[in-house]
């Protein structure tokens, strides 16, 4: 499941406002350090008599402080905003399962999961809804699928339904090895990925 598929249209929008909101970030910025600048200056004038060195000295911290506290302000704004996106994104996830190509999500979650645990006898648990949704011709052409990428026969069972948004969680017939790809722990194992996306497209 790509993030592509549940982001274009909450990260188009999501842009939009974020440069809105970084343009006003840095407008204050500049207000920051334009402050700073006179202040650095009216500091200076006041202690040249005790040396230029000093008084410069006293003009370039305050304007590096000035600098420091406009650029965490920025970054502040930023990480908000992507906190924001990554929200709206858990929002879309929850409506994926109701979208036409779910079906077809669905079904390559259970075949991945299914080879990443070799294979064999393998029981596939998924919500009450899903549970009508995937038919038993539908396990059948996965087991060859899996077959075929594993060299090992495969028996795909259902099992009790579990409260999950979507996808499945597959385990071996014995319990042994227990794989969740739920939507939910999809999205939040590829977090890193997502998180560097919508960086990305953001910014």
């Amino acid at each position: 499941m790509g993030v592509e598929k549940i982001t274009s249209k909450i990260l188009d929008d999501a842009k939009k406002k974020a440069d809105e909101i970084i343009k006003k970030a840095e407008e204050e910025a500049n207000v920051i350090l334009k402050n700073a600048e006179e202040e650095a200056e009216k500091r200076k004038n006041a202690i040249l008599k005790k040396g230029e060195k000093e008084a410069e000295m006293t003009r370039n911290r305050i304007i590096a402080e000035a600098k420091l506290t406009a650029k965490r302000m920025i970054l502040e704004e930023k990480e908000n905003i992507i906190k924001a996106a990554i929200d709206k994104l858990r929002e879309d996830l929850v409506k994926l399962p109701e979208k036409p190509e779910y079906k077809e999500i669905l079904a390559k979650m259970i075949k991945n999961g299914a080879i990443s645990l070799g294979g064999g006898e393998l029981i596939v648990q998924l919500n009450e809804r899903d549970m009508g949704l995937v038919e038993d011709e539908v396990l059948w052409k996965l087991e060859k699928e899996i077959e075929e990428s594993t060299g090992r026969v495969t028996i795909l069972k259902k099992g009790e339904p579990v409260k999950i948004i979507g996808g499945c969680i597959i385990s071996t017939a014995d319990g042994s090895k227990i794989l969740n790809n739920s939507l939910e722990a999809v999205f939040e194992r590829d977090m890193e990925n997502i998180r560097a996306k919508v960086t990305e497209i953001l910014f």
